[in-house]
């Protein structure tokens, strides 16, 4: 019988491999330790700490960070445990939370037990420079003074860190509000959290007078405060004075479009003509409409003249007008977005008028 492939040749080529791309909800707590331990480990629950090859205390810093993390309801699943090695007096925390990095980067939150103020700038300024997102707090009585300006909270809002937030908190020896809060929001979609206004369930209420808490707010602070029989954080935002949900939606935001566009360019070939262009745009689209259904970008909405106001708006350039020398390149250049940040309610304030006759 004569073979099919001399009148037709099927060749099916799979394009199914994934990218990898960075997870925005997985947090990391360093251990330092004189035990030599694997650079980065994970946990599942806080008495994983207490047996091998941990073998903490329940006392330990790093344990009661854990505790808090998985004590609020929702909570992250698991926690990554990063090695700092307390017996090489070489070993800075900047080279070790880059070991910890390059060791498994699958991580996006850091918290640190340590409440020193040179550790907690320090690992400010390596997380400013690494793309994570770190939380912190403190229980320096000058933080709650507006007049004081050489406490550690003061002194991160004035090193404008966006990706560091920091409580006061009396107990924060102990206590860690900041794991709590960061293992809460991590169970949410970037977009659609926000990190003031939530319960922690197992994390002690600080009591401050209005003008305490006001001055932590000043200096872009956050507390954890009772309202009546309820107690929840206040403020929501990073020292740098920027919304944590906005930082962390604008990191996901960024690497779903990179890694989405890359995904198109992987065994495939984009013509630099108006219909490749429009290929690379769909990607970005693609990636906002995304970012509007996870709450992060505004729906598209009415002015008040009726006017609809788009959620986001995309402009890329035409192959006319893109000159020879920049397509020989093979660099496109000039595509740009606008979109509407949806935000979220954080205070209300409500005037009325009781009368006879309206």
């Amino acid at each position: 019988m004569a073979n099919l492939d001399r009148l037709v040749t099927v060749n099916i080529l799979l394009q199914s491999a994934s990218v990898n791309t960075q997870s925005f909800s997985d947090m990391l707590i360093v251990l330092k330790s004189t035990t030599s331990l694997p650079r980065t480990g994970i946990i599942t629950s806080a008495s994983d700490l207490l047996s091998a090859p941990y073998g903490l205390t329940a006392t330990h810093p790093a344990y009661l960070a854990a505790a808090d993390a998985f004590s609020v309801t929702p909570h992250i699943s698991q926690i990554y445990i990063g090695f700092w090695d307390g017996s090489n007096q070489n070993e800075t925390l900047t080279a070790a939370l880059s070991a910890m990095k390059t060791s498994d980067n699958s991580w996006y939150g850091l918290i640190l037990p340590s409440r020193d103020k040179n550790t907690i700038l320090e690992a400010a300024a390596w997380t400013e420079a690494n793309g994570k997102l770190f939380g912190t707090a403190i229980a320096e009585t000058d933080a709650m003074d507006s007049t004081k300006t050489t406490d550690t909270l003061s002194l991160l809002k004035a090193g404008n860190y966006f990706r560091t937030f920091c409580f006061y908190h009396a107990a924060a020896a102990t206590d860690f509000p900041d794991a709590a809060v960061m293992s809460k929001m991590f169970t949410l979609y970037p977009g659609q959290e926000s990190w003031a206004n939530c319960t922690l369930p197992g994390v002690s209420a600080d009591t401050l007078g209005e003008g305490q808490s006001s001055a932590v707010r000043g200096k872009n602070g956050n507390t954890f405060e009772s309202f009546r029989n309820v107690t929840i954080t206040q403020g929501g935002k990073t020292t740098g004075g920027e919304w944590i949900d906005v930082i962390r939606f604008r990191d996901w935001l960024q690497e779903e479009i990179k890694t989405s566009v890359f995904q198109l360019m992987v065994d495939n070939r984009i013509p630099y003509t108006d219909q490749g262009i429009l290929m690379v745009k769909s990607k970005v689209q693609a990636a906002l409409d995304l970012g509007v259904r996870r709450g992060g970008i505004a729906p598209p909405e009415l002015d008040g003249n009726n006017n609809p106001i788009p959620s986001y708006t995309i402009s890329v350039p035409l192959s006319a007008n893109i000159s020879a020398n920049t397509k020989a390149s093979r660099v496109l250049r000039d595509i740009s977005f606008r979109a509407r940040l949806a935000g979220a309610v954080h205070l209300v304030q409500i005037n009325g008028m009781l009368s006879y006759t309206i």
